[in-house]
């Protein structure tokens, strides 16, 4: 009761009166309110029901949810003059993960430059004007560091694991390879490139998660193939690829972040030397890419007795409201793969993983998997499939009805044990300071700031079975998707009948 009043007290007073009234609260008040997380969503229904403008568990959790109240190190920010920030998250380790993150991947690319992103990830490691290819690699191995790049649909990455005593090395290495990229090495590695890129056999998971971006989003860059192959990419200069780094690589879109034993303002220090002279760029304005229901199908029944499918409705971007919640309800959906786990599909307590592995009394799926994707202004919920070519229908029907349920027949169990599983999966993934260093810069670009733990665990507890079947029948309910496949298909629904099948039918 007494949880429950301070939560009302708390989210009824203006943002800056709770942030200074938070340092007040007991810690035994705060274990309480963890300790009875159910209390959460009916507090926040209760109170969005008198006040519909106002999230309330939201708001208790930006209240509850202070790093420090919990014994965890804070992400703490600076934004340099010309707009690079620079975030830093202090541990107690002997190695340091330092990493530029770039607010720019596929999406940034242009019908022009579309595999510009690939192209500068392969070259990234060849070499800059400053340090050769042999130089760089003997200075990374006689550093005893790690050093790697990553470019993605919307962001890019290079990191640089260090012992702590050679962080400043590692900041000016990274520097260079970022404002220097050696992108005149092009013309002696294109071949190698290319060659490459035909002979790589990219997994089919990758490729239908590609294609299905392609189908949804075909009507912008999202939809621009991000593992190949890349139209015209053969055609791509040096002068192409010098055009998209000067428009991305740019102070606004930068974050340095740092995960290690080391001071924020020592980062500071290094970053302002290295990338204080980074230009700002030209405001750019975006469209909100169309989310497009179509089916884009590549039937091929000489390639074995597997089918790849994949499904996927629009959803909501990183800073929505509603993002958390489709987090739970990937949780919900689940993954199965056969003959794999502790507990055996047959009797597992998820019932679309139930309903999958006991159909036909043999199983109509070899393995599926719920997946939500988010970007800045859009996202993607969906799920994929790998089954036998005679089960297509039975494994697609089983996933889209599990989907249905969602907005209709949620059950308070079925939630608190996706919120189990969500939270194991989000805080057992690796602890290094490399994955601690990748997933701040994500927070960073995406938010704005990094979420502390405490934070998303109570954000996760607030949601409820009533907030899942609100947020599913708003998105998912009678809405358009988009679907692809890959192989024996001839068991494959038509699109109307799968866009038919996004409602629950009554009679």
């Amino acid at each position: 009761a007494q949880a429950r009043a301070t939560l009302v007290a708390l989210v009824s007073r203006r943002p800056a009166e709770r942030t200074s009234a938070h340092p007040k609260l007991p810690l035994p008040l705060l274990a309480a309110m963890l300790a009875a997380p159910s209390a959460l969503g009916a507090l926040g229904r209760r109170l969005r029901a008198k006040q519909p403008g106002l999230a309330a568990v939201r708001c208790v959790s930006q209240v509850l949810a202070e790093p420090m109240a919990w014994n965890q190190a804070p992400v703490v920010i600076t934004t340099l003059p010309n707009g690079v920030r620079v975030a830093t998250k202090e541990t107690f380790s002997e190695v340091s993960s330092v990493g530029v993150f770039l607010n720019a991947g596929v999406r940034d690319e242009t019908p022009d430059t579309a595999g510009a992103a690939h192209l500068i990830e392969q070259l990234s490691l060849t070499g800059t004007a400053k340090r050769p290819k042999a130089k760089l690699e003997a200075e990374v191995e006689s550093m005893g560091a790690t050093l790697c790049m990553k470019a993605g649909r919307e962001q890019t990455a290079y990191t640089m694991s260090v012992l702590k005593s050679d962080v400043k090395q590692g900041v000016d290495i990274l520097a260079d390879l970022v404002l220097a990229p050696g992108l005149g090495n092009l013309a002696k590695e294109k071949e190698g490139i290319l060659r490459k890129l035909d002979e790589t056999e990219v997994p089919t998971r990758q490729v239908i998660d590609d294609r299905l971006h392609a189908c949804a989003f075909r009507d912008g860059p999202l939809g621009f193939s991000a593992v190949g192959p890349f139209e015209g990419i053969g055609n791509l200069t040096e002068a192409h690829l010098k055009s998209y780094v000067d428009a991305n690589y740019t102070a606004e879109n930068m974050v340095i972040a740092a995960s290690g034993p080391m001071k924020h303002a020592e980062l500071v220090s290094l970053a302002s030397a290295s990338f204080g002279s980074v230009k700002a760029g030209t405001p750019k304005w975006t469209e909100k890419p169309y989310f497009c229901g179509a089916e884009l199908i590549y039937r091929n029944d000489e390639m074995g007795p597997t089918a790849y499918i994949a499904v996927g409705w629009e959803a909501v971007p990183w800073k929505s409201p509603d993002a958390v919640t489709f987090m739970v309800m990937q949780a919900i959906i689940g993954s199965y793969k056969k003959n794999t786990g502790l507990v055996p599909g047959t009797i597992s307590g998820n019932r679309v993983i139930n309903a999958v592995a006991n159909k036909m009394q043999v199983g109509c799926a070899d393995e599926f998997e719920a997946f939500s994707y988010f970007y800045k202004d859009t996202g993607m919920f969906g799920f994929y499939i790998a089954c036998d070519e005679v089960a297509v229908e039975h494994a697609i029907g089983e996933l889209m009805f599990g989907c249905n349920l969602l907005s209709f027949s949620v059950t308070d169990e079925e939630v608190e044990r996706a919120k189990r599983e969500l939270k194991s999966a989000l805080f057992s993934a690796p602890t290094s300071a490399e994955a601690s260093c990748a997933e701040m810069g994500k927070q960073v670009l995406a938010y704005g700031r990094g979420i502390p733990p405490a934070e998303m665990m109570l954000r996760i507890e607030a949601v409820d079975a009533e907030e899942v079947k609100r947020v599913a029948y708003k998105y998912l309910n009678d809405a358009e998707i988009s679907t692809t496949a890959l192989g024996p298909l001839h068991g494959m629904p038509q699109y109307y009948d799968l866009r038919r099948a996004t409602g629950m039918h009554r009679y």
